[in-house]
């Protein structure tokens, strides 16, 4: 397929997929129909089912999708740090900017996993997790050999860093809190570096 097909094609998807986001976040997904996607998008009922084949599968795109975009602007933001306080921070940080970003996705992530992913999407999900954390371990090896982190057992990590912050993002998505997540990223940063420093 030439390259311009594939980015309109590239497009397409993209574009069912934030319409499917619009209606899933209204109506959840089990009250969305493919005629509302349908609808929201523009898309052809025939475009829809070739890219996706069901709504099913367009749930466990659209939640496949939002967990490796975030892991891939983290592993990018990581690739410029230089100590172990940048690497936390920037964890942090990436973590906070993404939902902030893209609180629509979030909420629908934090909502959904059970129902928006088949055993097969699931088990895609824990080997891109399992990839995700060892990249993760790897890239903190040599700072926690150093002495430059807490001995903490990696598992935990994840934790420790992000737990605060998704505590209050999963409050502030659901309007529970109202001050939004990004003005207390710093906070955040701070103290995920001051629980895990030496």
């Amino acid at each position: 397929m030439p390259k311009t097909e594939r980015s309109k094609t590239r497009v397409r998807k993209d574009q069912i997929l934030e319409a499917a986001l619009r209606c899933f976040i209204d109506h959840g997904i089990a009250a969305t129909t493919i005629d509302m996607i349908r609808l929201e998008s523009g898309a052809s009922v025939g475009s829809l089912y070739h890219h996706f084949g069901s709504k099913e599968a367009i749930a466990s795109a659209l939640y496949i999708q939002g967990m490796e975009d975030h892991f891939h602007l983290l592993r990018e933001s990581l690739e410029e740090c230089r100590s172990a306080e940048q690497g936390v921070k920037t964890i942090v940080r990436t973590y906070c900017e993404w939902i902030s970003d893209h609180p629509d996705w979030a909420r629908f992530i934090f909502g959904s996993r059970g129902e928006a992913l088949s055993e097969e999407q699931e088990q895609k999900l824990r080997e891109d997790n399992k990839a995700h954390m060892n990249f993760l371990q790897e890239w903190f090896r040599p700072y926690l050999e150093a002495g430059e982190l807490q001995d903490y057992p990696f598992s935990v990590y994840h934790s420790l860093l992000v737990g605060p912050a998704q505590d209050y993002a999963k409050h502030w998505l659901s309007g529970r809190l109202k001050k939004p997540l990004q003005d207390y990223t710093e906070l955040f940063c701070n103290a995920a570096w001051e629980t895990v420093s030496p």
